[in-house]
């Protein structure tokens, strides 16, 4: 295994970890294949993943008493992971989450405690303060940051007096790669540690049939897999750790072993060729909003009103991307209404969706990645 210095601190992680966003649930407990679950997060611990993300809102907390059941005798050889999401980032209420977090854990600290997701309604500093004073009591180790542009973290690191921001996780893979224009190069400056989540496109590896394609002829001068191929050419990149989540032990096996070669310079460039992914920009009334495995909204006044308490809320959010860069363009496919109507369906990012109509009053055009295949994640 290929190990990374956390940020500029002294602590080693492995290149490749686990991710935890699955096991034991997604939204909500999923409890039926608790001892499967177990037994494959112990093997990847086995195998050298001995870094594993996982986060409160997971199967509704059931992800990290998983967690804890896995690292039991063990736990001084396993760097976790966990995050706090963004309704509960007020002092208090992060001090409590975070008390939570570590009963589930079975843990008396967790290795780096991360903010799942910005809250425009809630002061940076506050939720700062409380981070920091988690390090203080010896609860948490390390701070990082999860789903935040560059001037959020930078703002974020600004009111820290005690502490620096080791990580920031973020979607990073070969189909979306929007990190590269500022995350990933102020990361690699500062060294600071980018985790990448949904490292294969949650199983697309690349999401286009002839770029696949290509990315075998690479794999195969290597004799390894596709999935490992593009787990190497992430982890290739300096500041880059990847976290894949499966359960299959063939599959653990095989992400495990990613990071035992090494790509040369020629193959790197070429899959980075290859693989460029541009966005478009589309006009949000030819954007069909359908009803996926989550719960959306499909009418501007739906997401004003949030009836369904999404925190930060449409309206939030928009308040936040009048002043920024829209962390990552949303996901669409080409429509299959035969009205005419539409031209794409929106299948990822429902309320960046509707906080960018509301933002701009539907008359801006919404940067989109085109996926070539369709899975739902409205």
């Amino acid at each position: 295994m290929k190990y990374k210095e956390l940020g500029k601190s002294s602590v080693k992680i492995p290149a490749i970890g686990q991710g935890g966003m699955g096991i034991g649930g997604y939204l909500s407990k999923d409890s039926h294949q608790d001892d499967n679950q177990v037994k494959a997060l112990r093997l990847g611990f086995e195998l050298g993943m001995t870094f594993i993300d996982t986060a409160e809102v997971y199967g509704n907390g059931h992800s990290e008493e998983l967690v804890g059941r896995a690292i039991e005798g063990i736990r001084d050889k396993v760097f976790i992971a966990s995050k706090v999401s963004p309704e509960h980032l007020f002092y208090d209420d992060l001090l409590l989450s975070a008390e939570k977090s570590l009963r589930k854990l079975k843990t008396d600290y967790i290795d780096l405690y991360q903010v799942h997701w910005p809250n425009p309604k809630v002061p940076i500093d506050e939720t700062m303060r409380a981070m920091e004073q988690l390090v203080r009591n010896g609860k948490v180790r390390y701070v990082g940051m999860s789903n935040f542009s560059l001037r959020q973290f930078k703002a974020a690191q600004a009111v820290l007096s005690e502490n620096e921001i080791v990580s920031v996780q973020v979607e990073y893979n070969l189909f979306d790669r929007n990190i590269e224009n500022s995350i990933l190069p102020y990361c690699e400056s500062e060294s600071i540690i980018t985790i990448a989540y949904s490292p294969l496109d949650q199983g697309q590896i690349a999401g286009d049939y002839k770029k696949t394609k290509a990315l075998e002829m690479i794999a195969n001068r290597y004799n390894r897999t596709v999935a490992q191929v593009a787990l190497n050419w992430l982890i290739s990149h300096p500041s880059v750790i990847a976290i894949p989540k499966a359960t299959n032990p063939i599959h653990i096996r095989d992400n495990a072993s990613a990071a035992d070669f090494e790509l040369s310079d020629e193959d790197f460039e070429e899959i980075s060729r290859v693989f460029t992914q541009k966005y478009i920009y589309a006009p949000t009334d030819r954007i069909r909003v359908i009803v996926g495995n989550r719960q959306v909204y499909q009418t501007v006044d739906e997401a004003l009103e949030n009836k369904l308490s999404f925190v930060p809320s449409p309206l939030d959010l928009a308040q936040d991307i009048r002043k920024d860069e829209i962390l990552k363009p949303i996901k669409v496919t080409q429509s299959t209404d035969e009205s005419g109507k539409y031209d794409y369906d929106l299948i990822e990012g429902r309320i960046r969706y509707w906080a960018w109509v509301i933002a701009h009053q539907g008359k801006k055009t919404i940067p989109v990645y085109v996926c070539e295949e369709q899975k739902v994640n409205a």
